[in-house]
């Protein structure tokens, strides 16, 4: 979906966001939604730096599962990660500082 206005695009991203909802049978087996049709395909790109990123590995495929990058984190903040991912903003605090540090100190490789 493109924005046409682009001065608003960046600070409607959150409001447009619209997380799978994924719902579990009495059989305990995983299905999308019933309304959604069978043909949606989902594919998920994960952004490999965020593995250089010194925070726990679950915090890590939290952000990839979300479609996270180095560069959305900066851009977001802190309040908008914890938004988007349903955390603490304290937790979310830790994942932009640690993504800020190791873009200051060049640590991250491409």
């Amino acid at each position: 979906m493109i924005d046409s206005d682009s001065s608003s695009s960046s600070s409607n991203d959150i409001d447009r966001y619209h997380p799978i909802t994924i719902i579990k049978d009495s059989n305990l087996q995983l299905s999308l939604l019933p309304s959604l049709p069978s043909s949606i395909k989902i594919a998920i790109w994960k952004d490999d730096r965020l593995e250089q990123l010194d925070i726990s590995k679950d915090l890590i495929e939290i952000l990839q599962i979300n479609g996270f990058t180095i560069e959305s984190i900066l851009e977001y903040g802190a309040s908008k990660i914890a938004k988007i991912i349903g955390i603490n903003d304290f937790f979310a605090q830790i994942i932009f500082n640690e993504t800020t540090t190791i873009i200051t100190t060049k640590r991250l490789i491409n």
